[in-house]
């Protein structure tokens, strides 16, 4: 059967109105918890940690993190405290590295190492995020595990 010219003009235009529909309206804000890790940690000469962590931002807003507060464990021992005031802004669905020193105790310089050697060495973040676009603090808890870098002496990723 042959629709009518005017039918089928009517036709197209109710098709084409719900299309427009579909295209309307702001992108929906959605503030998602971040995530901390730990993407580098490299033993210095003189025994301290330069950790490189790496901050995911999973909103889809653009966030600005203003205070990193952690302690770090490596194979269930606390070696010590981050406390950071980056004041860095990450767009929607980005990462960033920032950068920390921490002068652990001999004692955890040589788990660490000792650790390594088999393989991979476990560790574990607990603080808090807080950014201030948009004001909120988020509880933080990562755990994940560093390998040794080949060719790259006391650094671990």
């Amino acid at each position: 059967m042959k629709l009518s010219h005017p039918i089928r003009f009517a036709f197209l235009l109710a098709c084409l109105c719900l299309l427009a529909a579909c295209g309307g309206g702001k992108p929906v804000r959605r503030i998602n918890p971040p995530a901390l890790s730990i993407q580098q940690l490299a033993v210095q000469a003189d025994g301290r940690w330069l950790i490189e962590l790496r901050v995911q931002n999973f909103s889809t807003v653009p966030m600005r993190f203003d205070t990193l507060e952690a302690g770090l464990e490596i194979e269930g021992t606390n070696v010590g405290a981050i406390f950071l005031r980056p004041t860095i802004e990450i767009p929607g669905q980005s990462a960033d590295i920032v950068e920390a020193t921490l002068a652990p105790g001999r004692d955890a310089s040589a788990r660490l190492a000792e650790a390594a050697r088999d393989g991979s060495v476990g560790y574990q973040l607990r603080g808090a995020i807080e950014t201030g676009e948009p004001a909120k603090k988020f509880p933080l808890s990562q755990s994940s595990r560093l390998s040794p870098v080949p060719g790259r002496p006391n650094t671990y990723r």
